[in-house]
């Protein structure tokens, strides 16, 4: 996936002290690197954060976050992670998920790139760092990957992690019995997801629905299928009424 300068990527404030960046650092070599970082945005913004330096500075930075949010996934700690910094009520994966290195390198890289277009847009320009309250650019960086990995996982989830784990042998009576408060507790119990959603001929709706259970607000689903807010609320108010009648009938 490329940037947003075109290099490939290969594999809200921040006060630093989660992520550990340099535990042992003595103070006065920490000062000298916040230094050297203010230095490098007062140049990168002086080119207007494009051009070759940016685009070198935009690589390193998308080299050393794609060591990190892949080392945190193949430890499965990104999700303690995620939690520390208010990102949490992640589904869990599959137990298998993250052996796989082309799903860790595509769950990287598709965080990592989109962090970078919002590092640039929402932290760089409107210069939204202060290395005076102590996080040098890269741990910042890696706050703005955690924001950006919960809306990637979640899709991933919805659309190949979860199936992995759905059994196909449940009968209909099953779901109808199951005392479920709504379409979204439908979506959101493991054992029903399957027929739940096949039974719903609008793909839009089936959409939402799966995206409502991997936690997805209905402004973010809004984004994912291009339509308002408002949209989403009648479909799955819709769906919910649907339901409810087939439960009664």
């Amino acid at each position: 996936m490329p940037t947003s300068s075109g290099a490939p990527v290969q594999r809200d404030s921040d006060d630093g002290a989660w992520l550990d960046e340099r535990e042992h650092e003595d103070a006065a070599e920490r000062l000298d690197r916040l230094a050297e970082d203010y230095n490098l945005v007062q140049m990168l913004a002086f080119e207007g954060f494009e051009g070759r330096e940016y685009a070198y500075f935009e690589t390193e930075l998308a080299k050393y976050g794609m060591a990190v949010i892949s080392g945190w996934l193949r430890r499965r700690v990104i999700f303690t992670k995620c939690r520390e910094r208010g990102f949490g009520g992640l589904p869990e994966p599959p137990l298998d998920a993250f052996e796989n290195p082309d799903t860790v390198d595509g769950l990287s890289g598709e965080t990592v790139a989109k962090a970078l277009d919002r590092f640039r847009s929402d932290v760089l320009i409107p210069g939204r760092w202060d290395y005076r309250k102590g996080a040098s650019l890269r741990t910042y960086f890696i706050g703005q990957c955690l924001i950006r990995f919960s809306n990637v996982y979640r899709r991933w989830w919805v659309t190949e992690g979860r199936v992995r784990d759905i059994p196909h042998d449940v009968d209909d009576d099953d779901l109808l019995g199951r005392h479920l408060p709504s379409v979204e507790g439908l979506v959101l119990d493991q054992l029903t997801v399957d027929r739940t959603l096949s039974s719903i001929k609008d793909p839009r709706v089936r959409k939402a629905l799966a995206y409502r259970g991997a936690g997805l607000s209905n402004a973010e689903i809004g984004v994912e299928l291009g339509v308002t807010e408002k949209t989403v609320e009648r479909m799955i108010a819709n769906e919910r009424d649907r339901v409810r009648r087939r439960n009664i009938a």
